[in-house]
């Protein structure tokens, strides 16, 4: 197990437990509109305790607040009949709706998501699952019919309608 300290858009941290399966759980989570010394002291030394190393996350646009903030790289074998257990959540931290027409979701292999015609609510999420199903304001479906994401870790890219990168979800770490 690995913690990760990253940041989000409009400073938002948080310390990650981050699973072998590539499935994320928040542990703790400190807001502010900096990071304060004593605050990062606290949250290197939990990540110590931990047995954690610390990382920061690749954030590209601060003025964001969509944000990828959980994945699902692994689902359960047979993994060809799983596929909606394969998913990027993506959510808006902020307090106004996010319209998404346009943006793209897409992996290290540059296998690419567009969303199209979807608003994202102010406060929040959606699961882009990789297998079939019908589209809803908390589930939008790939509709493909093989795994997409790398169970050994991957990249999720989130990029805007100018392909903007607005945020990139890291790999694990080598050795997770």
């Amino acid at each position: 197990m690995l913690a990760r300290s990253r940041t989000c858009q409009k400073n938002l941290y948080y310390l990650e437990q981050i699973s072998t399966k590539s499935t994320v759980s928040k542990y703790a989570v400190v807001r502010g509109t900096k990071m304060s010394i004593q605050t990062y002291a606290w949250t290197a030394i939990l990540a110590i305790f931990l047995g954690a190393t610390l990382v920061q996350a690749e954030t590209v646009d601060d003025e964001s607040t969509i944000s990828i903030t959980n994945v699902s790289f692994v689902a359960p074998s047979p993994e060809k009949e799983n596929l909606n257990d394969e998913w990027v959540e993506i959510s808006n931290l902020g307090d106004m709706d996010e319209d998404l027409t346009g943006w793209t979701l897409e992996d290290e292999q540059n296998h690419t998501y567009m969303f199209q015609g979807f608003i994202l609510k102010a406060g929040a999420s959606v699961k882009i699952h990789t297998g079939v199903g019908n589209d809803t304001s908390s589930d939008l479906y790939w509709n493909k019919n093989t795994s997409i994401w790398n169970n050994n870790g991957d990249v999720a890219t989130l990029k805007d309608a100018s392909e903007n990168v607005i945020f990139s979800y890291p790999k694990e770490l080598k050795g997770a």
